[in-house]
């Protein structure tokens, strides 16, 4: 059995969407860790703070943060690395000796969660279109800078877009959602960090009679499995992948910070949260 004692939680609000303890209890069972259940906890936004720090003291070492407190775990951090510096926020949280050290690890759930294929064909010197301009989205556009991907973004507000570039000291294209069907033909890899194109949301219109046939697809959204971006790309032959590799890829990032185990990632992971949602 695995010497460690770590107790381990997601904290969010909502929380009871999340298909984290599903991930992390049947890794801690494969890998024998020697702790209790990862659990989710839905904390209140007007406490937020104080009941993290509660949690602290019941005993949790190591908490997933997601909406919408990352932007506020990320001020209660003692310790920070520098990308987390840039990305202003943290999805990891490790309590030890009375000290908070914060990590994301978004970025590497989604470098991991795409397959060398597509990095070499779709991203690396390569053209990539990031739909949004929140948390998400600073994580993927850090991630595929690291990828040396050229970056367009395409948000509602280009403030927000300027800010990212600033915040990260990226450079990067802003573009209006009119101008998709004007670039589409350039692009060889999409993202979507946004609701769009969840169930009744406006679907991103997009001409993918313009668009390379190589492209690929990216939707972070995972419950549905298939958004109806998704779906136009699937009719159209372009490649695609929703957001569950990455879902699953970020959180053994966790599972390794906190227990010092990588876990084998294999299909029964996926079969067991594709009929959880």
């Amino acid at each position: 059995m695995s010497e460690t004692t770590i107790k381990t939680a997601v904290i969010g609000n909502p929380i009871q969407h999340s298909l984290s303890p599903q991930i992390h209890n049947y890794w801690i069972k494969q890998n024998k860790v020697n702790t209790t259940n990862y659990e989710k906890i839905k904390i209140d936004i007007s406490s937020a703070a104080d009941e993290i720090k509660n949690l602290f003291e019941c005993g949790f070492g190591g908490l997933n943060v997601t909406i919408p407190f990352k932007e506020l775990a990320y001020k209660l951090c003692d310790n920070v690395d520098l990308p987390i510096q840039k990305l202003k926020a943290v999805n990891t949280i490790v309590y030890k000796n009375n000290i908070i050290t914060g990590y994301n690890t978004d970025p590497a759930g989604f470098i991991n969660s795409i397959n060398d294929q597509i990095k070499n064909n779709n991203i690396i010197k390569k053209n990539s279109l990031v739909f949004g301009a929140g948390g998400s989205a600073r994580s993927i556009i850090y991630a595929l800078n690291k990828m040396e991907s050229n970056i367009t973004v395409i948000n509602r507000t280009a403030e927000k877009v300027e800010l990212i570039s600033k915040d990260l000291d990226i450079p990067l294209k802003i573009k209006s959602y009119k101008e998709i069907n004007n670039i589409i033909s350039d692009i060889d890899l999409i993202v979507n960090t946004t609701s769009l194109g969840m169930k009744d949301n406006h679907n991103i219109e997009i001409d993918f009679d313009k668009s390379k046939a190589n492209l690929h697809v990216y939707d972070l959204i995972y419950n549905p499995q298939q958004t109806k971006l998704l779906i136009d790309a699937e009719m159209s032959g372009c490649t695609y992948q929703n957001g569950l590799d990455m879902l699953v890829h970020q959180a053994a990032e966790s599972f390794f910070i906190w227990h010092g185990i990588y876990p084998t990632i294999n299909e029964e992971i996926f079969s067991i949260i594709r009929e959880l949602k």
